[in-house]
């Protein structure tokens, strides 16, 4: 009965949290996955070159040969609910792809999503990008359930220093297979400033069924080892802020989201390159393009 009860209230406090963030939905909302993506709102529709940017926009401009891992261990402060993940990126033949798998929730109720991205240049700075989910939902003694759905992004930089980007989340429509419960559907386009010491994000995000969210992000790189990151997002009350360390080939980072009345989301993450990756994004997607 113990178990019940804490089961009860971690469930009944999560909605509540979710439902004053941008992020409500039945299950499968798009949260804020990773380190960095925390750290900035996940304002990361037209630039973002990590492991986890696909997420947001599936189509990645700059080649990337890394392995990344992060770890939320309460999310909005329950102890309960927690979220994990890895995800692995590379280049060949003048495609991205990635491959990557995240969990949310606790022993009663978990979500889990697997992920295969694709990307590509298709003209000049143009990229496109698709990505196919796996989502597996478990619910002790009731069961599992599956979807699958197609996410679809695109990406131009329109000089050396400013990108716009927009993505299409669950394109397909997807319901799962047994409750016939949909999942969220989302837009966001956004515009953006890149460079080797800042960057600068705007996004317009719309999930259906809520209100529009404007998402703005700024990271600094005062040094080449680290970089400062900060995030809002309109609608929720709260605001982002995030750091990275470069130990090469490691990368260290943490992402804070701090809510005024529901309390703190921590995310930890590490990343090890496989490569240099060296340059800025815009002269990696120079160099994916050839």
């Amino acid at each position: 009965m113990r178990i019940h009860r804490q089961t009860a209230f971690a469930l009944v406090t999560l909605f509540f949290c979710v439902s004053l963030t941008d992020q409500a939905d039945a299950g499968f909302e798009r949260r804020f996955i990773g380190a960095r993506a925390l750290g900035v709102s996940g304002a990361l529709t037209a630039f973002g070159d990590g492991p986890w940017c696909f997420y947001f926009n599936p189509a990645r401009t700059a080649e990337m040969n890394q392995i990344d891992a992060f770890y939320s261990p309460a999310y909005f402060g329950l102890q309960e609910i927690r979220s994990t993940g890895i995800a692995f990126s590379n280049q060949s033949f003048g495609i991205n792809y990635a491959a990557a798998v995240h969990t949310f929730g606790f022993e009663l109720y978990r979500e889990t999503v697997f992920s295969l991205n694709l990307s590509l240049p298709v003209y000049d700075f143009l990229f496109f990008g698709s990505n196919a989910n796996l989502n597996h939902l478990s619910i002790k003694d009731y069961g599992v359930d599956l979807a699958l759905s197609i996410d679809a992004g695109a990406r131009m930089f329109v000089s050396d220093h400013f990108a716009v980007g927009f993505s299409v989340t669950n394109l397909n429509s997807s319901s799962m297979t047994l409750s016939n419960d949909p999942l969220p559907q989302a837009f966001a386009g956004g515009v953006a400033y890149v460079s080797d010491k800042l960057n600068i994000g705007v996004d317009y995000y719309k999930e259906l069924g809520f209100p529009s969210s404007v998402r703005i992000a700024a990271e600094f790189s005062p040094l080449n080892f680290i970089t400062f990151r900060t995030g809002t997002a309109s609608g929720t009350n709260s605001f982002s802020a995030g750091l990275s360390l470069k130990l090469f080939p490691f990368e260290i980072g943490y992402g804070g989201m701090f809510h005024r009345i529901i309390g703190t989301t921590h995310s930890f993450g590490i990343t090890f390159n496989l490569g240099e990756n060296t340059g800025s994004e815009f002269e990696r997607a120079q160099r994916s393009k050839k």
